[in-house]
């Protein structure tokens, strides 16, 4: 027998509960306006829950209840933007500036196009919605420009993020575009709350995000602070808008958060007023900000003015300048990394610098040192280079008194005392024990970390105590670990066994890009692990690949090749291997997009490409489930030749490969 429909009562409980908790969501997270406690808000949130469970029809993918899935996602699928989301000019200086604006004056008509937009450059991530009938249907990041990654379930969760759109007003389609970002105080909350937990914290309000956003459980992104500003259009459909402020008050009538220091101003000297005044206040707006966005305001005019190949002419950022302060070096200590290379790093009287206390800086390496000339006592001139990363730029040598030191480099490694070796033509000073205490720890917390294997609850203390008691040496190790033992641990428990345990299970079938980069092998990031998991689709592929097969590949150069056949060549790590594929760790095959123009094609570019960057075009074949290569050879499908394609295209034509052009590449792969 079949369930009766919901009584009108019920439905219409139901939408009501629904509208007043968007409009909550809309007071809280994008008026900074609440109209309610957070105990009424609760009440109201769990009746429509119940509601929804005890009429199951009435549930609607767009209810506030639906904003944190239940299941986790197999990963991201690539997401071609409707139109590129173009990188900006930078300018830095007032005359840059205005220079920018000189290039302007001859597409002006009037004196009344001299309206700017002038918006604070917020340092997060950039993410494109896009809403159809009203609808929230897909979120993408912004990927290379042209091809994001689809985190659609991830935006769900974001609450400054709505569902459905506000108004009578809405187009029929529409790409919002805008950033995501976390308040400072709530990123500094959660690192303080996962410091004292024994988890990992994140270095910046912008790493936090991104690395939030990629997560492949959408539960983990609902639980943290995560923010959206909507910014600009990639496109619209069923309305038509005149000028940037035009398009800024329909996103606000839609229910989506704009940045409140955004203005409208008249003329360069307005704008340049805006600039200096932002520069000043820096440190009193709530999220991070590292300069300003400067817009045409009249679309037409931006129309006239037109793009360059991957920037706007119509809208430039101007950069603020970096932040420095200055302080005493009071020591210099070296750490050692993961691979051996032991790096010095300034301790310094703490200073308050860009919203952050500064107690140590960035030294780099030996060459540094020599060009910079320290002393220990030395007065210093620091800076955060983009807010982040804190470096010394000089020492005040006219403040010496005498009593300064020199900085005394070590002979032998601080962690083994191993004697210290820099290889030929570096500047790295190495300790070339791979028993190293701090080379094991730090290659283990790298193969746990966020960009490789994501181990949760195995961060650097979690690390060292299993290597402390003696239950791990090497990354193999983590796979044979036991709940008895686990549980034993001082601060540990059966529970957090048991959880860890679980995220080793996860961590045995990683994508192979993932693992490749937990491995640490030199040279191989991020980008150089996507090129060899497409190029090989195995771990054993991987390491059975020739160097000539190496080369072969598009961006894989000598140094690149070099490692991998050292790394793979070592005893020691084949059989590090060997002992985890016997505890069941098999990557999983990285398989190029399916259905793409290109599927299971091997492209070669050549010559000048005038419409996409060389970097732009390779993601684009990749994106359509190719793979571009360096050199043409017999196993080449198709050559993109540019004007002044030279021995690749003479190749080509003697082997019989198809070769086309830009425009041709374009077409097929649907951009034309």
């Amino acid at each position: 027998m079949s369930r009766e429909l919901a009584p009108t009562a019920a439905r219409t409980r139901v939408l009501e509960l629904r509208e007043l908790i968007r409009e909550a969501d809309h007071r809280y997270y994008v008026l900074d306006d609440p109209t309610l406690s957070d105990t009424q808000y609760d009440e109201l949130y769990r009746e429509l829950v119940g509601l929804e469970s005890a009429w199951p029809e009435l549930l609607d993918a767009t209810s506030p209840t639906q904003r944190v899935p239940g299941v986790v996602a197999e990963g991201f699928e690539p997401f071609p933007h409707p139109s590129p989301m173009v990188s900006l000019d930078n300018v830095t200086t007032d005359e840059q500036f205005h220079d920018w604006v000189a290039s302007g004056d001859r597409y002006l008509r009037s004196e009344d196009e001299r309206r700017y937009s002038v918006e604070p450059k917020i340092d997060g991530i950039g993410l494109e919605l896009i809403y159809e009938d009203g609808v929230l249907v897909t979120a993408a990041t912004r990927g290379d420009g042209l091809v994001g990654e689809n985190v659609t379930a991830n935006a769900r969760t974001i609450r400054s993020v709505p569902q459905r759109l506000r108004g009578d007003d809405v187009p029929t389609w529409i790409a919002i575009r805008g950033e995501c970002y976390c308040r400072k105080e709530d990123f500094f909350a959660f690192n303080r709350a996962a410091e004292e937990a024994g988890e990992r914290t994140f270095a910046n309000p912008r790493n936090f995000v991104g690395g939030s956003l990629r997560m492949l459980d959408a539960k983990i992104p609902a639980s943290r602070p995560i923010r959206y500003f909507a910014y600009a259009l990639g496109g619209v459909r069923g309305a038509t808008y005149a000028s940037q402020r035009e398009i800024m008050d329909a996103l606000r009538a839609m229910g989506l958060p704009t940045i409140p220091e955004a203005r409208t101003v008249n003329g360069a000297e307005a704008v340049a007023a805006r600039y200096a005044e932002l520069v000043e206040a820096r440190d009193g707006v709530p999220y991070e900000m590292d300069g300003v966005v400067v817009k045409v305001d009249d679309l037409a005019l931006q129309e006239r003015m037109g793009m360059r190949t991957r920037s706007p002419v119509w809208a430039v950022a101007w950069k603020f300048p970096a932040q420095r302060a200055l302080t005493r070096l009071k020591d210099v200590d070296w750490s050692v990394g993961r691979t051996g290379v032991v790096t010095p790093r300034a301790i310094l009287e703490p200073v308050f610098l860009a919203g952050v206390t500064v107690q140590h800086a960035t030294l780099h390496n030996l060459d540094e040192l020599d060009r910079l000339q320290l002393r220990i006592g030395d007065e210093v001139e620091i800076e955060r280079a983009g807010d982040v990363i804190p470096k010394v730029l000089r020492a005040l040598e006219e403040q010496r008194s005498g009593d300064e030191r020199e900085i005394v480099v070590p002979d032998a490694c601080p962690a083994c005392d191993t004697e210290l070796h820099r290889d030929e033509g570096k500047v790295a000073l190495r300790c070339g024990n791979f028993a190293c205490p701090a080379q094991i720890k730090g290659h283990l917390a790298h193969f746990a970390g966020r960009g490789a294997l994501d181990i949760r609850g195995l961060g650097e203390k979690q690390v060292e105590q299993l290597l402390r008691e003696g239950l791990v040496r090497d990354a193999a190790d983590l796979f044979y670990l036991e709940e008895d033992a686990l549980a034993g641990l001082e601060r540990w428990g059966t529970k957090s066994a048991q959880n860890l345990l679980a995220q080793l299970t996860v961590a045995r079938t990683r994508p192979l890009d993932r693992f490749l980069v937990g491995l640490g092998i030199r040279e191989v990031g991020e980008r150089g692990a996507q090129i060899l998991a497409r190029a090989f689709g195995t771990l054993e592929g991987v390491e059975a690949a020739t160097k000539e097969e190496l080369l072969d590949l598009d961006e894989v150069g000598e140094a690149l090749a070099e490692s991998v056949l050292e790394w793979f060549g070592e005893e020691r790590n084949r059989a590090m291997l060997e002992r985890m594929q016997a505890a069941g760790v098999a990557p999983a095959a990285v398989a190029a997009p399916a259905g793409g123009a290109f599927e299971g094609l091997t492209l070669v570019l050549t010559g000048k490409l005038e419409e996409l960057s060389r970097d732009e075009a390779k993601r684009l074949v990749e994106a359509q489930g190719g793979r571009a290569a360096s050199s043409v050879s017999k196993r080449s499908d198709l050559v993109v030749a540019g004007p002044g394609a030279g021995s690749k295209l003479k190749k080509a034509e003697e082997l019989g490969i198809e070769v086309i052009d830009e425009a041709e590449f374009l077409r097929r792969a649907g951009r034309a």
